[in-house]
């Protein structure tokens, strides 16, 4: 699984001022995404088992794994419960520069988790961070 997210795996943050209710506020919502052509899409089911956590999300709205099947397009498999991940990769790092993405994100989870995206200083080094992954 390791090697899996070091080869097709992307560590992506979206973060957005954002408007609800009258109330603006700052969103931020880092990912573990792994992509495969749809015709591969068991092993990104595989994956999702095996943490036990994540969902499929086709190119197109795709809900189902069936349609899933039926669809060349490229398939993800989304994970958004930090916990598990950061478990899992600071027991099983990766080797090659995705690391470096890793831990930036890794950072990321963790000035949100401690509320930092509440500060403009905090959300300053949150798209810093983000700025340079995935290079």
């Amino acid at each position: 699984v390791q090697a899996f997210i070091d080869g097709e795996g992307t560590f992506q943050c979206r973060i957005a001022d954002t408007i609800s209710r009258n109330s603006k506020y700052v969103s931020v919502n880092p990912t573990l995404e792994i992509a495969q052509k749809s015709h591969d899409v068991f092993v990104l089911k595989a994956i999702i088992e095996y943490f036990g956590i994540g969902y499929l999300k086709s190119k197109y709205d795709i809900f189902s794994l069936k349609d899933s099947l039926k669809s060349r397009d490229v398939s993800r498999a989304i994970f958004n419960q930090h916990e598990v991940i950061i478990k899992f990769v600071d027991k099983y790092p990766m080797l090659t520069c995705k690391q470096l993405d890793y831990l930036d994100w890794k950072e990321i989870t963790t000035l949100k988790n401690e509320g930092a995206h509440r500060t403009e200083e905090g959300k300053q080094r949150m798209l810093e961070l983000k700025l340079g992954m995935n290079r």
